[in-house]
């Protein structure tokens, strides 16, 4: 006991938490078992009735599935007959009664409110089957199915047979007498209409009954009615006609006896056909639709309604379960409530405890460890008697301590040269960015001068690096020197160094670096040693010579390798002596000139068919045979001669020169195609349509063996103009094609409705392929795509054998690229051409 008491009144603030972690934890683990045993109680009841649903469910749907199949095998008997269907709905009727026997022992149906229904269905299936044997049986029986086809095939058949025997015969008495009277003809003709109208009449009749029967063309009944009733009536009228003719002339006996027939026969005819109207007129035309409509349907309705009830009745018992379920969880609510009040009143207890001896000591000591980290000044500590605390308050003294410290030095390594303590290239970044931020903020200039030491190698090879290190810190003493305090002089490593200057102009930044220029330049004494070095100096203002750090830097660079190239010691960047600038070139000076010295040149890349492997033509390249350069591709000067205007002149030659050379190897024999690239401008050019048909007919070549290539980019950025454009050129029979299909934004709909013949798919999809499984799918998508719509696919960038057998596997219609050739000058083109002019290029 007296061990307990000293437990509990212990200054430890760990020995007071683990007592009232141990009261909460004996009465939650209370609370716990008891929950778990009236949860599992519940649990067990809910699941073992959830079983027995579960059964029952299964079982009705089985039941429901049986039914169905039934119904629909019935159906497909009355349909199409058949002993396949009827042991089918034989099947499915059996099983749905051996389902329902199972269905009605179980315990949960024993037990429900609907068991005297659900045993009803046991007799309503016996109906089921016996009503189906009776419409499968009227079914099978044509004469049953349609009734009335027993007054079709039957009295009406043989009235029908027996009129056309009466008429023939008649017919016959007047057609051996060469020798007739005017009334004898008459009497023939009359006789001979009947026979026509009689047979026209029939006619409309059966197809009156093919409709019906074969429900063809249900429509045209009433007009096939009315197409009988009015040879009928035509009919009735020829033989009074004919009556009268034998009243009148007493006709051969024979003929009178036909005609007197005929008066008999059609009458009987016509009200056998009556009746099969009415038949028709009342919905008695199948045998087999009153049984459905009466009996088949009404049971198989009645069966599912007993199975819907089972179902609603499957429902209530769930809902019954689940608003069991949630008194259930409401009870464990309730009690988890009074199980929190009563953590909250430990925890409040617990908490006034460790607020008094542990969480204000920590607080303050945590508010010293910010203010530490801030570099405010700390309050004064928690003085407190818990053991924990004090050790806390103690540790914390000596680590403030060590950290300051190591702090310190670490922020001067990491700012600072080693060698001459000036900031390094690090902090002159920071404060030349912060220096630019100002000088926009106030919108004034400042300067960045870059520094390297002329012969400092050859002192520092020859007197050694302790000579060469002592010479560095006296240059950065003598540029701290010569500086003002707001100036920034750095070290960048070697014999680099670099001053950035706030609030200067572009004098006053030379006039400072001809200081530094003049004290640097001045003798060194180093061990003994009178040593001399020169120093080059190179000037970036911003923000003349650039906006942000990186820019005044490379440009301060730039200048200072001017200086010491120059011997001039300090220099001011310029941007027409930098060689890495665009201006450095002169390249709109340099693309008049070249128009004008042709020094232009297409080159030819094959573009070959890729099922025959064989040359189909190839594409004009355009490239620029600079005297100083060298060979420039076109991604060098098209931007400038499109901005400058000079890019029509440049589409002029180029589509001039292209056909020329397609006419020249037509005369050498290769019937090939050349394709041209149209830009921006062409699309624009109102005369565009006319210049092609002048080119071509100025060098005679034909306008199909001419293929102009747009890309999705000039396309789109005047997509109305394009189409128009396209669709001359198309009547022109010049065909078309999209380049670099599949990095624009041309809509499939676009697409469409523009002439094109061909989709060339872009060289940066073919070319990563094989690496990337996104361009395969992308390369592979575009030729189904070009293929549904009824185009040819070019690939371009095919480069090796992997690449080429993936597209032709993908019947991808044509390729180019380095794996066939490069691109080549006409001469070479034709050399290419003529030693591949049989053989396959790629077998």
């Amino acid at each position: 006991m007296r061990a307990l008491i000293e437990f509990i009144t212990s200054k430890s603030v760990r020995k007071q938490y683990v007592l009232i972690g141990l009261v909460m934890s004996t009465v939650v683990l209370s609370y716990t078992w008891y929950s778990g045993i009236w949860v599992r109680q519940t649990g067990e009841t809910s699941v073992h009735q959830i079983e027995k649903r579960i059964t029952v469910a299964d079982l009705a749907h089985q039941i429901r599935r049986a039914v169905i199949n039934a119904d629909n095998a019935l159906n497909l008997f009355l349909l199409a007959p058949s002993q396949k269907t009827q042991d089918q709905f034989n099947d499915e009727t059996q099983r749905a009664n051996k389902l329902l026997a199972e269905l009605l022992k179980t315990d949960w149906t024993q037990q429900s409110s609907i068991l005297p229904k659900l045993q009803e269905l046991t007799a309503i299936l016996k109906s089921v089957e016996s009503s189906s044997v009776q419409i499968m049986k009227v079914r099978m029986d044509a004469n049953l199915m349609y009734p009335a086809m027993r007054l079709a095939n039957g009295e009406m058949l043989d009235i029908n047979r027996n009129f056309i025997t009466q008429v023939d015969n008649a017919i016959n008495v007047y057609s051996n007498n060469n020798h007739l009277k005017p009334h004898q003809k008459q009497v023939q003709n009359a006789l001979i209409t009947v026979r026509d109208q009689w047979h026209r009449m029939i006619n409309s009749y059966r197809l009156f009954m093919i409709n019906r029967t074969g429900s063809l063309f249900e429509n045209a009944s009433q007009a096939q009615i009315h197409d009988v009733e009015t040879f009928y009536t035509r009919i009735g009228e020829l033989i009074t006609q004919l009556l009268d003719y034998n009243k009148k002339y007493s006709l051969d006996l024979e003929a009178s006896t036909a005609i007197d027939g005929m008066e008999k026969l059609a009458p009987r005819w016509h009200e056998g056909f009556k009746q099969v109207v009415l038949i028709y007129t009342q919905g008695r035309w199948r045998g087999d639709i009153p049984l459905i409509n009466d009996v088949i349907n009404p049971l198989f309705n009645e069966i599912y309604d007993r199975l819907d009830l089972l179902d609603a009745e499957l429902k209530q018992a769930s809902d019954i379960d689940i608003v069991n379920q949630a008194q259930v969880s409401h009870s464990i609510v309730n009690s988890l409530w009074g199980m929190a009040m009563f953590v909250l009143v430990i925890g409040a207890i617990g908490y006034i405890v460790l607020e008094l001896n542990f969480i204000r000591p920590i607080a303050k000591v945590a508010s010293s460890l910010k203010a530490e980290a801030k570099g405010l000044e700390v309050t004064d500590l928690p003085d407190v008697q818990a053991i924990e605390i004090r050790d806390l308050t103690d540790a914390f003294r000596d680590l403030r301590q060590q950290v300051h410290s190591r702090q310190l030095a670490l922020e001067h390594i990491a700012m600072h040269d080693a060698l001459t303590s000036l900031p390094n290239r690090t902090l002159l970044m920071d404060r030349l960015n912060q220096s630019i931020s100002n000088a926009q903020r106030r919108k004034r200039s400042l300067a960045l001068l870059m520094l390297d030491l002329d012969r400092f190698k050859e002192i520092n090879d020859t007197l050694g690096h302790l000579t060469g290190d002592a010479l560095l810190q006296q240059v950065g003493a003598r540029l701290r020197n010569v500086l003002r305090d707001s100036d920034t002089v750095a070290r960048l490593g070697g014999d680099e160094f670099a001053v950035l200057l706030p609030n200067v102009s572009d004098t006053n930044a030379l006039r400072i670096a001809a200081a530094i220029h003049e004290r640097l330049e001045k003798v060194y004494e180093v061990y003994e040693h009178s040593l001399y070095v020169g120093v080059s100096i190179g000037v970036a203002v911003f923000p003349h010579h650039g906006e942000t750090s990186e820019s005044l830097l490379q440009h301060a660079d730039v200048a200072m390798y001017m200086a010491k190239r120059s011997n001039s010691g300090i220099m001011l960047y310029d941007v027409e002596r930098d060689e890495h600038s665009v201006t450095h070139l002169s390249v709109l000076s340099d693309l008049r000139s070249a128009a004008e010295n042709d020094e232009f040149i297409l080159q030819y890349q094959p573009k070959l068919a890729m099922r025959e492997s064989t040359v189909d033509g190839a594409e004009a390249l355009l490239r620029w045979k600079h005297p100083k350069h060298g060979l420039i591709m076109p991604d060098s000067f098209i931007n400038v001669a499109e901005q400058t205007g000079l890019i029509k002149r440049l589409s002029n030659w180029v589509l001039d020169t292209a056909i020329r050379d397609c006419q020249h190897l037509h005369q050498k024999g290769h019937k090939i195609n050349i394709s041209v690239n149209l830009s921006v401008w062409d699309i624009q050019d109102p005369n565009i349509g006319l210049n092609i048909t002048q080119k071509l007919e100025k060098w005679g070549l034909p306008a199909k063996y001419l293929t102009l290539e747009i890309t999705e980019r000039v396309m789109m950025a005047e997509p109305e103009r394009a189409r128009l454009v396209l669709s001359e050129l198309d009547n022109m029979g010049v065909q078309v094609v999209i380049d670099d299909f599949g990095t624009g934004f041309s809509s499939l709909v676009y697409l469409k409705q523009l002439p094109v013949s061909m989709l060339k798919v872009d060289k940066s999809f073919v070319i990563d392929m094989m690496r990337d499984e996104s361009d395969a799918a992308i390369v592979h998508s575009i030729i189904e795509l070009a293929h549904n719509l009824g185009l040819q696919t070019v690939a371009e960038g095919v480069e090796n054998d992997q690449a080429w057998s993936w597209l032709r596997t993908w019947d991808c219609d044509y390729a180019q690229g380095y794996y066939i050739s490069h691109p080549l000058a006409l001469a070479d083109f034709e050399l290419y051409l003529n030693a591949h002019k049989i053989d396959k290029i790629i077998g």
